[in-house]
């Protein structure tokens, strides 16, 4: 049967996973509006807050090349299913931590259970929508990631400021459960039954990791996901608030910008890439495009606010191009092998959040020169914000450089 997109039977499929891609999203970015709340309550630094949030990315990466795997074998009804009942149980368990322990192990239960999301929105792309439409519907999956990350921004804020953040812990918790439902009752399946002419577990991974493409692939997404792994889902809040000495409410406006903008340069990278039919000569631009924007809303001291946050938009919008990895992934490996394309691909993109996260929390440590409050509280000031960023520079731009050696891919090439 051809793949069309009026193959209504999947719709469901790809609608519930790009909702679940979303959830991931939420209770991945909770932590960025909580960080005064859990520094005081557990009396962390911003070194221990910085680990304990990025501890969510530690299974998310290992799991990705297996969880391409299994969902090229079980589909991704099963996969779905019971990645969203356990992320519900990581949201719960971190509303309930009475400790730091507890804190790492409900982030780690979410990070495990997310980390199927995104690549099932590609599955499912892949095995029932026409192949030129891969790269728009991927790119549609990381905008409802871009709405995700804004709703779990200054939403969530107001939901926590409602209830209180172990009460609107819970709330969201309950979401998942919702998604858990709807995908057992909903989601088709989208692998058939195996049978002895299918593929051997690591037949796709032992090509997609022979491959020095992939390599390059994941090492520029890994560099142009750094402004929301590094920046939008942790420290550009605090960053903004010492710049323009804004309250934390109109700080999170840069998270929510960032979110928006690459959600929105990622379906529009595609419809460009798609249309020009080149997803190099797409990334190349955008690449330039990111540097430029990001520096001069980090650096520039004659830019106001508003004029930063549109700089931040126009550069998380170029960073969308970070989708196209995954089509030119998708184009280089036979389709059956899809998932774990994405899989190997998005185990270097994601393994920059576990990098960068706590590194530049022990930057921010080491620049602030020792500087304490009368009772002893840690003080980050502007000077301390903008060296550690410089890190998160030097890698976009080594990342420009991995962007001449990724060859091309055609659309309609695809065997």
């Amino acid at each position: 049967m051809t793949k069309t997109i009026k193959n209504s039977a999947a719709i469901p499929s790809i609608l519930i996973c790009w909702i679940f891609y979303l959830y991931g999203y939420i209770v991945k970015v909770e932590p960025s509006v909580l960080a005064d709340e859990l520094m005081t309550e557990f009396g962390m630094t911003s070194s221990i807050f910085g680990l304990v949030v990025s501890i969510v990315y530690i299974p998310y990466v290992i799991l990705q090349i297996p969880c391409g795997i299994i969902a090229d074998k079980l589909g991704t009804k099963v996969v779905v299913s019971i990645s969203a009942a356990i992320c519900s149980l990581g949201v719960f368990i971190f509303g309930l931590a009475s400790s730091i322990i507890q804190l790492e192990i409900g982030r780690f239960l979410i990070g495990l259970a997310t980390a199927a999301a995104f690549l099932c929105c590609g599955k499912i792309a892949a095995d029932f929508f026409d192949k030129r439409k891969y790269a728009m519907l991927m790119g549609v999956a990381m905008c409802m990631g871009g709405i995700g990350g804004v709703a779990g921004s200054a939403p969530t804020a107001f939901l926590i400021a409602s209830l209180g953040w172990r009460n609107a812990t819970f709330a969201i918790a309950i979401l998942g459960v919702v998604i858990t439902i709807a995908a057992v009752f909903l989601m088709r399946n989208s692998t058939k039954s195996p049978t002895k002419s299918d593929p051997k577990l690591l037949e796709g991974l032992k090509i997609i990791s022979k491959n020095p493409r992939a390599w390059l692939l994941g090492f520029y997404g890994a560099t142009t996901y750094l402004p929301l792994s590094a920046l939008a889902e942790l420290w550009v809040v605090p960053f903004m608030e010492r710049r323009f000495d804004v309250t934390t409410e109109m700080a999170t406006a840069a998270s929510i910008v960032l979110f928006i903008s690459f959600g929105f340069g990622s379906a529009i990278t595609a419809w460009i890439a798609e249309k020009v039919n080149s997803c190099k000569k797409t990334i190349i631009v955008s690449s330039f495009c990111v540097i430029f924007s990001f520096w001069l809303a980090l650096y520039n001291d004659s830019i106001d606010f508003y004029t930063c946050l549109f700089l931040l938009f126009i550069g998380g919008t170029c960073a969308g191009a970070n989708t196209l990895c995954f089509t030119i992934g998708y184009y280089i490996v036979p389709e059956k092998f899809c998932g774990t394309s994405a899989g190997f691909i998005n185990t270097l993109i994601m393994a920059s959040g576990i990098l960068f996260q706590p590194l530049l929390g022990k930057l921010l440590d080491f620049f602030r020169n020792g500087l304490v409050t009368a009772d002893g509280a840690p003080i980050y000031n502007l000077t301390a914000y903008r060296s550690a960023f410089l890190c998160v520079i030097v890698a976009m731009l080594t990342g420009i450089v991995a962007t001449f050696f990724i060859d091309d891919v055609k659309y309609d090439k695809k065997k």
